[in-house]
C-alpha cells in the first residue's frame, strides 16, 4: 500500500471517527435535557373509604387500576415509585370512576418544578375531599440507617379538645421519633435505625394511648420512607377505620 492509499484511508478513519464522537455526545445531550424537563408524581388515596379512585394530570389518566383507602400508585403500599410528568402548571384531577359516584370530584392547578418529586395525598370526607400536595427531598443515607418522615392526613369527624395531634413511638428504640405532630402536618426527615424488626406506634400526643400501629416492620439501609396516618380518627373498624402505611419513596 503506497503512502497515497494509507492518507486517503487515514483521513477516512478520522471522518468517521468525528461523526462517531459527535453522534454519542448529542445523544447524550439530549438524554440529559430529558431528565431536567421532568417531574416524578405519586397519589396516596386516603379520603375516607375511597374505593375507586383514579388521578388524571391535564386529563391524561394516570393510574389503570381503582385505588381504595391507603392505595398508592404507582406501586404497592410498601414499595412504590413515581411516575413521570411535564413540569410546570398542570390540572390534577381525583375522580371517583363509578357512573353513580360515591366521592365528589376534586379538581386543582399545581406547579411542578423539573426535576423535583411530589406525593398528591387525598384525604377528608367523600363530599369535600381535598389534596395535600408534599415535595418529596431524597437525600441517600451514606451510613446504615434509613430515612423516615411522617404525614398526617387523620379526619376528625366530630370536634376534639385538644386537637388530634399524634405521637410516633418505635418499640424498639423506646422513645418517639416523631413528637406533636397536627392533622396535615408533614414531619422533618429523620435517620432512622435499619435491620431491626420494629413497631412503630401512633399514639394520642403526649399520652401512651395508642391509636393504630405498624407492627413488625424492618427498615431497609439507604432508603427513604413515608409513614402514613389516615382514616377516621373515631373509627376503629370498616372501610374508613383509621391506620397507617409506610410506602418507600427511594
Amino acid at each position: 500500500m503506497n503512502m497515497k492509499n494509507i492518507f486517503i484511508l487515514g483521513g477516512i478513519y478520522t471522518i468517521i471517527s468525528l461523526v462517531s464522537c459527535t453522534k454519542d455526545f448529542d445523544g447524550r445531550a439530549a438524554e440529559n435535557s430529558n431528565l431536567v424537563q421532568t417531574s416524578y408524581v405519586r397519589f396516596y388515596s386516603g379520603s375516607l373509604g375511597a374505593v375507586r379512585n383514579f388521578i388524571s394530570v391535564d386529563n391524561q389518566r394516570l393510574n389503570g387500576t381503582p385505588l381504595t383507602m391507603g392505595g398508592v400508585f404507582p406501586g404497592a403500599s410498601t414499595v412504590t415509585a413515581f411516575t413521570t410528568i411535564a413540569p410546570g402548571s398542570r390540572s390534577i384531577s381525583i375522580v371517583d370512576s363509578a357512573v353513580v359516584p360515591a366521592q365528589n370530584p376534586l379538581t386543582f392547578s399545581q406547579n411542578f418544578l423539573a426535576g423535583q418529586y411530589y406525593s398528591i395525598y387525598s384525604y377528608d370526607t367523600a363530599n369535600a375531599v381535598k389534596a395535600l400536595v408534599v415535595n418529596d427531598v431524597i437525600n441517600i443515607p451514606t451510613d446504615t440507617t434509613c430515612n423516615l418522615k411522617f404525614v398526617n392526613i387523620v379526619f376528625s369527624s366530630q370536634p376534639v379538645t385538644p386537637t388530634i395531634n399524634v405521637d410516633v413511638f418505635s418499640r424498639s428504640r423506646q422513645a418517639n421519633i416523631f413528637s406533636n405532630v397536627a392533622p396535615l402536618g408533614v414531619s422533618a426527615v429523620i435517620p432512622h435505625r435499619t435491620a431491626v424488626t420494629d413497631t412503630l406506634d401512633i399514639r394520642v400526643a403526649g399520652t401512651t394511648t395508642i391509636l393504630t400501629s405498624i407492627n413488625g416492620f424492618t427498615f431497609n439501609q439507604r432508603r427513604n420512607y413515608t409513614l402514613v396516618f389516615r382514616g377516621r380518627y373515631q373509627a376503629t373498624s370498616g372501610t374508613m377505620s383509621r391506620g397507617a402505611n409506610i410506602i418507600a419513596t427511594y
